[in-house]
């Protein structure tokens, strides 16, 4: 039984920071500082705990592992009160070796199972991980503590009732099997059944939808191939941690999540799938499955297991490819159907497949029809929980002549054998079956008996103590009534005289009399001599007639005989025969017959009139079938033999098929020829008329020649009926290339392969052609037989001879084929072998072998010469004596020294000699084997990235006599979710390194070497622990040398910024707009080493500070950068012009529309005037709109321009009209007047104050006032009461009262007060502003 866990939050109460992923899947990190110090970093997990499903008393244990920096913490805890730590209960430990942190349950108990959290922390975070452990309880334990249903939806513990079991059925039942149901327990108000039946499924369908948003495909208990049962049903459930339980007729039994040899029950579950698992199916599983969720019941479903074993199996069958094939078996009890199993697929009747069953119902057939090597594999059968199985091997076509087509159909039928046997056996079956069903019966008929005299006792029982009951009433009011009178009353006013029911004693004075109340209850029943019970009992009540086998539905073909028969348990039972409620007899077309305890009713001729209901009644017990008339498609035997002769004709004429037939129309007729469908053509035609069928093919081609094949089909079956159809034509060319068997002095033998196509006829003779070379005649040898091969002995010594072959059939004549020269005689040297191989080398022999020379010169080979030659000389030496040639194609060399290195080879020799040498073989040292080497040392991983894994060991110790030099090395890796090792070098490798590729990212692998050398494979050294394919683990940090912080982008146009970098491992990459997550509609591609943002059309409202943040878990770094999204500015408005100042003009104008959306524009002021023709800048940067323009001439005409300008460029500009300070030119009188003494002077006076600037930084800044005073004042510019006269940062004017500050790029420091002071003899003025400086 499953004690489940619950599972708790996650998250941990009360704690703040920054949550962040791992790669880990389930792992959370929470970061407790916005900045973490370079070098250290948050708790991760780099192997997290497995949650653990175990028996009830075994060990169960917790791994982890942890980083960080510095080194975390580790805690554990449950969700279900404290930890108990003790060293019988729970341990906590850490392994230094493996950096394991371990939580240990020596013997896990039922009350361990909950949620465990594993807490890893340090200053800068904490990891968090959870994990489940279940333990499976007893069930005998379990089962103590179900009293009543629990809030978890368990089940009250007890055995179902008869009435809540056929409810809990019919509730999961098709609306088909409702009638079986009732009649298999005893239901029949059928109505009222189906009314209260739909008042609790609309009850169910409302508890159920609290769990379940949809449930469907519900199957009912199945048995498969391999000895299991499922039960399968598709569920989508509201909450996935709702628990499923299931039932055995209402108690719970235990089930895994995982299927496994000591697991009874489990649990699949595939997305919504949910399939339940029977293993080792017995007779004690049968009973009603039920599968609650929560604590409501969704799906029930009946296990019946019938008493039935297989008394034959089925057996293994070989057949040959178009053939059919027959699987059998015999069972111990009458079963309707059984299932059969194709390659783990369930099997139904079809045109491939033919599943029967004999009357007895105890032998089951499958027929495999026109098998092909497709068809191969593991037929299997189950009958209840029985099953066996066997292969089906197909042997296909080995005939090379049929290469590429589709063989003949076979008549054939593999697995066939003796029907008699199996009869026999099943007879044997029947009669045993038969006896222990009239024992059970036997049984019955006793315990009913039984039953039956305990209730007869039982009331006579009843009825005894009612009476003595009655009696001691009688008793008491007599004595009341003698009690009243003052005597104690005769025997004949006693009430204990009366004599009970069959009593056979009186009463004597007062109550003193006894009663009697035993009577003869029953058979046999006596008095009891002290009035007590006597009770007898009769014989069991009989049970009356019965059936060993009923009555099966039939379908019966028209024009056919049919045949009901049932067998009942008595001989001299007498029944009546009944056709749709109508009594039947005896009469022409009808034979009702008796044999013994078999009653038979047979239909001599089916016709339409005999379909209908068949009922026999026997003593009040019934059985009743179906007789189903169908009129299939048939052939007549006669007709279909003449079919089957298969139809020769020669080329070019024509064929015809025909085959009468009888059914019910519609029949569909279709032809078939080599399985293709034929249909009206030039040279097919097709004809139909009333019950028959022709086929007429013209102009036939030897392509033609086939299968054919004529298939009618009506609602009732389909019938074939197969042909061969055999065209007859010339023979194709003898098949080369020839093959010459001898070509010596005297003869020529040779032979080649029969034609490709015979035409269809048996060759008669081959004709052969000779041709002396250097001669222009042609020779006729003559017939030669039909044997593909000659010897001609009529050639002369050295001569060269052409042959040319044809092939002669009853047919004609084939076109030639002419082989190349032969020469008889002559002297052909073979090829030269392999290069010799050595088997194995020892100090005094070395074993060689070789494989013959392709070429053997046209003779066969005799022997051969071995010669051997030491390394570093140029001298050949023959091994094996000369006058001793080397039959075989090895060969043993012993003339060799030890310690010497040799090479060797060998040339075959023919009847013409020996030919040349085969190359030599690899250099061998003569010694014996060599020791395997040793364990590599220092074995390591030097390097890795993402995809490689660079290694490094030192060679293995040579130990003389137990360890050898090491003559390469092979690796080997193995993922860490797979169980086999994978080489990763084919060849051996001499170097100590290796670079394994091809490893996916981020995956976990186990890595092994091991050295290798003549004398085998040396042992495995393993890495101690996996390795992650990832690089060195890397802080981030952006590579690219110059990163603009600052971009400026037309709006509507693409934005797009790339950002370079390195990390390992792979970062996670989030960018920022003004600190928070960018809009979807800005598009972000991350790369290996690079990450891209785009914006496809870009707007103003995309202006602002945009911030990549890369970090992994060594670190993270971080960039801004300034992106500003605008457009050519509008032109300011209208241009005033006005003289406040003589001398100077002060121009003012309205701001420009862009001025409220854009912070940097600024405005350019332009002039010319009438001396000088072009415009010239004389003032930037200015953000207010007035500007006052000195050094103005009069008589000369001014106009000026303002523009205004941005990041993008410039505005058209607004141009103002011309302005004139007109010369006044007036006649010249001099008068003298009189001179008067005048004074002008005055004290200081700021005419026009200083205005309050702010200025973005790095741009410049120009600040301004008027200034009047007789005599000139003197001005100073002061910085926070700094002076600034003297300072060359800034370039200070004064002109004709007009005081002017130029600061040419404004920084942070130039932030603060400015003041103008104006000073003389006369007094002292000043004006003071701000200048903020934006960043």
């Amino acid at each position: 039984m499953w004690k489940k866990s619950k599972v708790t939050e996650q998250t941990a109460a009360g704690q703040a920071g920054i949550k962040k992923k791992s790669k880990v899947p389930g792992v959370m990190i929470t970061q407790f500082k916005e900045e973490i110090p370079e070098g250290m970093s948050t708790p991760d997990f780099t192997r997290k705990p497995i949650a653990l499903t175990l028996q009830e008393g075994k060990l169960a244990i917790f791994k982890a592992i942890v980083v960080g920096t510095p080194t975390p913490d580790v805690t554990w805890s449950r969700a279900n009160g404290e930890i108990t730590f003790h060293p019988d209960v729970c341990l906590q430990k850490y392994d230094d070796i493996s950096l394991e942190h371990t939580l240990e349950f020596p013997k896990v108990a039922a009350d361990d199972a909950d949620t465990y959290k594993c807490f890893a922390n340090n200053e800068h975070g904490r990891a968090v991980c959870t994990v489940v452990l279940n333990v499976i309880s007893d069930v005998t334990d379990l089962r103590k503590g179900l009293k009543k249903r629990k809030p978890d939806g368990t089940r009250e513990e007890k055995q179902m009732e008869p009435e809540e079991k056929v409810w809990e059925i019919l509730m999961s039942a098709d609306k088909k099997d409702y009638e079986q149901i009732c009649v298999d327990y005893g239901v029949t108000d059928f109505r009222g059944m189906l009314t209260k039946l739909n008042q609790m499924k609309r009850e169910r369908e409302q508890e159920i939808a609290e769990f379940v948003t949809q449930i469907s495909t519900l199957k009912h208990i199945a048995v498969s191939d391999d000895d299991c049962a499922t039960i399968e049903l598709d569920m989508d459930l509201k909450d996935p941690a709702s628990k499923l339980f299931l039932y055995k007729d209402g108690v719970m039994i235990p089930f895994s999540l995982e299927e496994s040899d000591k697991a009874k029950h489990s649990l699949k579950m595939v997305g919504k799938k949910y399939t339940f698992k029977i293993h080792g199916l017995g007779s004690g599983d049968a009973g009603l499955y039920s599968v609650d969720v929560g604590g409501v019941n969704v799906f029930s479903t009946d296990f019946k297991v019938p008493e039935v074993d297989f008394a034959v199996k089925i057996q293994e069958v070989k057949a040959e490819e178009r053939e059919d094939a027959l699987f059998q078996c015999v069972l111990t009890a009458p079963l309707n159907e059984i299932v059969w199993y194709g390659k783990s697929a369930p099997l139904s009747n079809s045109e491939k497949h033919e599943i029967s069953v004999s009357e007895d119902k105890l032998i089951h057939k499958l027929i495999v029809r026109d098998c092909l090597p497709l068809d191969a594999g593991i037929y299997a059968a189950v009958a209840g929980i029985k099953s066996c199985n066997c292969w089906l091997v197909v042997e296909a076509d080995k005939d090379p002549a049929n290469k590429g087509k589709k063989g003949t159909r076979k008549s054939t039928m593999a697995g066939a054998c003796n029907d008699e046997e199996l009869i026999k056996i099943a007879k044997e079956q029947q009669g045993k079956y038969e006896k222990e069903m009239a024992e059970k019966l036997e049984q019955a008929k006793k315990a009913q008996e039984e039953k039956a005299a305990a209730e007869v006792i039982s009331q006579a029982e009843a009825k005894v103590a009612k009476k003595e009951r009655a009696a001691a009433k009688a008793a008491a009011r007599a004595r009341k009534a003698a009690a009243g009178t003052g005597g104690a009353g005769s025997a004949a006013h006693g009430a204990g005289g009366a004599s009970g029911p069959g009593g056979g004693a009186s009463g004597t004075d007062g109550a003193g009399g006894a009663v009697g109340a035993g009577g003869a209850l029953g058979a046999g029943g006596a008095v009891s001599a002290e009035g007590g019970v006597g009770v007898g009992v009769g014989a069991g009540a009989d049970p009356g007639v019965h059936f060993h086998a009923g009555l099966s539905d039939c379908k019966a073909i028209i024009g056919e005989a049919a045949e009901l028969e049932c067998k009942v348990s008595r001989e001299e039972c007498q029944g009546i025969w009944f056709k749709d409620g109508d009594e039947i007899q005896t009469s022409e077309g009808i034979t009702i017959s008796k044999d013994g305890t078999f009653h038979r009713l047979k239909i001599h001729k089916v016709t339409e009139e005999f379909a209908g209901t068949y009922k026999f009644e026997a003593d009040g017990r019934k059985t009743e079938a179906l007789i189903v008339v169908e009129d299939p498609p048939r052939f007549d035997a006669e007709e279909l033999e003449v079919f089957r002769t298969p139809v020769s004709v020669k080329k070019g004429q024509k064929a015809t098929f025909k085959l009468p037939y009888i059914g019910r129309d519609p029949i569909k007729v279709q032809w078939y020829l080599e399985g293709e469908e034929l249909a009206d053509e030039s040279n097919i035609k097709i004809e139909h008329t009333e019950g028959c069928s022709r086929l007429l093919l013209t102009k036939l081609q030897r392509k033609d020649s086939g299968e054919i094949k004529i298939k009618l089909k009506n609602e009732f079956g389909t019938v074939e009926a197969l042909s061969q159809l055999l065209v007859l034509d010339k023979p194709t060319p003898p098949m080369g290339p020839l093959e010459i068997v001898e070509a010596c002095s005297s003869s020529i033998e040779f032979k080649w392969r029969p034609p490709k196509d015979s035409g269809g006829c048996k060759i008669g003779n081959y004709i052969l052609e000779r041709q002396q070379v250097g001669r222009n005649t042609w020779k006729k040898v003559g017939p030669i037989g039909a044997e593909a091969t000659y010897k001609d002995t009529d050639v002369d010594h050295g001569r060269r001879y052409c042959y040319r072959l044809r092939v002669e059939t009853e047919m004609g004549t084939s076109e030639l084929m002419e082989t190349e020269d032969i020469q008889a005689g002559t002297k052909a040297y073979p090829a030269p072998p392999s290069a010799p191989k050595v088997v194995s080398a020892f100090k005094n022999c070395i074993n060689l072998t070789w494989t013959p020379p392709s070429d053997t010169g046209g003779t066969n080979i005799l022997g051969y010469n071995v010669e051997k030659r030491k390394k570093g000389s140029n001298l050949w030496g023959q091994v094996n004596p000369a006058d001793e040639m080397i039959r075989a194609k090895v060969y043993g060399a012993k003339d060799v020294n030890e310690g010497m290195e040799y090479e060797f080879r060998v040339a075959a020799i023919n009847d013409s000699g020996a030919g040349e040498y085969s190359s030599p073989s690899e250099f061998v040292f003569a010694r014996d084997p060599k020791k395997p080497p040793g364990n590599v040392i220092d074995f390591k991983v030097t390097d890795s990235t993402y995809t490689t894994l660079c290694l490094s060991w030192t060679k293995p110790k040579e130990i003389e006599g137990v360890e050898d030099e090491a003559k390469g090395y092979f690796v080997e890796i193995r993922p860490a979710e797979n169980t086999e090792w994978d080489r990763c070098n084919s060849n051996q490798i001499t170097m100590t390194s290796y670079t394994v590729k091809g490893m996916k990212s981020m995956a976990m692998y186990w890595v092994r070497v091991h050295a290798t050398n003549d004398g085998g494979d040396g042992p495995y050294k393993e890495l101690d622990n996996y390795i992650l394919a990832m690089p060195p683990p890397v802080r981030p940090r952006f590579t690219d040398a110059k990163i603009k912080s600052f971009m400026v982008v037309r709006a509507g146009n693409s934005a797009r910024i790339n950002i370079n970098f390195e990390a390992s491992p792979r970062p996670d990459v989030i960018w920022l707009k003004d600190g928070m997550p960018v809009s979807k509609k800005v598009t972000v591609s991350n790369a290996e080493a690079m990450s891209q943002l785009l914006i496809p059309s870009s707007e103003r409202a995309d202006t602002g500070i945009y911030t990549i943040v890369v970090k992994n878990i060594v670190g993270q770094e971080t960039f801004s950068i300034e992106m500003r999204v605008t457009d050519e500015p509008k032109p300011p408005g209208p241009l005033e012009l006005d003289e406040n100042v003589p001398g100077t003009v002060t121009l003012s104008w309205d701001a420009s529309p862009d001025e409220k959306r854009d912070d940097r524009l600024h405005y350019m002021v332009m002039k010319r005037d009438s001396n000088k023709r072009a415009w010239h800048t004389i003032a930037d940067h200015i953000f207010n709109n007035k500007f006052t323009a000195c050094n103005i001439l009069p008589g000369r005409e001014y106009q000026y321009r303002v523009y205004a300008k941005n990041d993008m460029g410039s505005s058209k500009p607004s141009e103002s009209t011309k302005w004139v300070i007109h010369a006044k030119k007036e006649k010249f009188t001099l008068t003298m007047p009189e001179r008067k003494t005048c004074n002008l002077q005055c004290a200081p006076k700021v005419m026009v104050p200083l205005k309050l600037h702010t200025a973005p930084q790095g741009y410049e800044c120009y600040m301004s006032c008027a200034v009047k005073g007789d005599p000139t004042p003197h001005v100073t510019w002061l910085r926070d009461n700094i002076s600034l006269n003297t300072n060359t940062n800034y370039f200070i004017s004064n002109t004709c009262g007009v005081c002017s500050l130029l600061i040419l790029r404004v920084g942070s420091q130039d932030t603060g007060e400015y003041k103008v002071v104006a000073e003389s003899s006369l007094g002292r003025a000043e004006s003071a502003t701000k200048l903020t400086v934006r960043d």
